[in-house]
């Protein structure tokens, strides 16, 4: 039976009673978190992402603040406002901060487990339209965009890269998103995202054979924020019997089912991860503004132009933005010879934070630098500038937005 996930937001004991005592016994509704203030609110719903936030009007001070706080930041939650008083102003107000529903207390169980799964049931349904139509739009362009995620040295940030920009991208769009984490010697991206791997990479090429759409999808893993994640294998030394033709099938696959697939790399070229880079749309090529790693990157992109590999696929990300005073964003551009495509500005205390907590910066701290940096790298692959910017443009083809 499916579990619907809630989160009430009050400072007022009677109405944290009332709220448990009418769901005490519901056995498909369960209230799994509390808080007592505005950023304690937030906080939660950001971590581990409700399937219902109760929000009492009063809560801080402004409840509705609240709903708009997390509505903006987790758009995958249904809002529900508590208010003492129903006035034309109380519902516009619980309109526009993106509540769907507002309930007048004291109330009987029987409304507040109706709002509960009425609003719940009707988020469910829109995000299945938005699924529908990135469907019809995936199927119409035949396959899904493939971004992958690279550098030839470590330590520059490309597992924090791909974790957050693949949640990005799903926030941005409702689209399909699946995060493969092809650094099969030492794969980290299903601890970043905090995820216990049932199932690896070398469970699904163990059934190369057989495999299809509906059996890869078996072997991926489910994170609260709706991506999908293919794990790098725990041991090493099953690593020998994975294949470039295995990758290249599991690559293609997941690109027919998937609207966007975000590969994490290692800092290496291999020709069993060759396919990763002949599929791709994008390179993204992560740099820090340290001489070594620009030096290191240049290389990299010589590299990359021997293979043959185009270079309008190749794309720059400076990641830890304003860590060289010294080292500034036309240096890099003009030592590498291509303009940057996106920034990401320096914040070591919010960055270790997430990474400690296996949460996704741009969910633990959606509204600081770093996690605007890649948001805004989302919408730029997504295709969604803003009309008034320089660079908005029409796009007829879904390959042209990644232009």
């Amino acid at each position: 039976m499916e579990i619907v996930k809630v989160l009430l937001a009050t400072g007022q004991d009677e109405l944290r009673s009332a709220v448990a005592n009418s769901l005490v016994n519901v056995e498909y509704i369960a209230l799994t978190g509390e808080a007592a203030s505005l950023e304690e609110a937030v906080r939660q719903a950001e971590s581990y992402v409700p399937d219902v936030v109760l929000i009492d009007a009063s809560v801080s001070g402004d409840g509705y603040k609240l709903a708009e706080i997390i509505s903006g930041s987790s758009p995958e939650t249904a809002l529900v406002i508590l208010d003492s008083d129903l006035q034309e102003e109380t519902m516009r107000k619980a309109i526009f901060s993106g509540a769907s529903d507002v309930l007048i207390y004291p109330f009987s169980p029987a409304k507040l487990i109706d709002s509960i799964y009425r609003s719940y049931q009707s988020l469910k349904k829109m995000r299945q339209i938005q699924n529908r139509h990135f469907s019809k739009q995936r199927q119409k362009f035949d396959m899904g965009k493939l971004a992958v995620v690279f550098s030839t040295k470590g330590g520059v940030g490309k597992t924090f890269l791909s974790t957050n920009l693949a949640v990005s991208l799903l926030r941005e769009t409702g689209a399909r998103v699946v995060l493969v984490d092809l650094d099969l010697d030492f794969g980290n991206a299903s601890l970043a995202l905090d995820i216990v791997p049932r199932f690896t990479i070398s469970d699904v090429v163990n059934e190369i054979v057989n495999l299809d759409r509906e059996l890869l999808e078996s072997f991926l893993i489910r994170h609260p924020s709706g991506i999908a994640l293919l794990a790098a294998n725990v041991q090493p030394r099953m690593n020998e019997f994975i294949s470039g033709e295995h990758v290249d099938l599991i690559l293609k696959l997941l690109q027919s089912a998937y609207d966007y697939v975000i590969v994490d790399m290692p800092s290496r070229f291999s020709s069993t991860l060759d396919p990763a880079f002949q599929r791709s749309d994008l390179l993204l090529l992560i740099t820090t503004p340290e001489v070594s790693t620009i030096r290191n990157l240049k290389a990299c992109i010589n590299t990359l132009g021997s293979l043959n590999y185009s270079a309008g696929k190749i794309k720059l990300i400076l990641n830890k933005a304003g860590l060289s005073a010294d080292i500034r964003v036309k240096d890099v551009e003009a030592t590498l010879g291509h303009r940057l495509y996106g920034l990401l500005p320096v914040d070591f205390k919010l960055v270790t934070d997430s990474l400690n907590k296996g949460v996704p910066v741009v969910r633990l701290h959606p509204r600081s630098r770093t996690s605007r940096g890649i948001q805004a790298l989302a919408k730029k692959m997504a295709g969604n500038t803003p009309a008034g910017s320089k660079s908005a443009r029409r796009f007829r083809n879904p390959k042209e937005r990644w232009a």
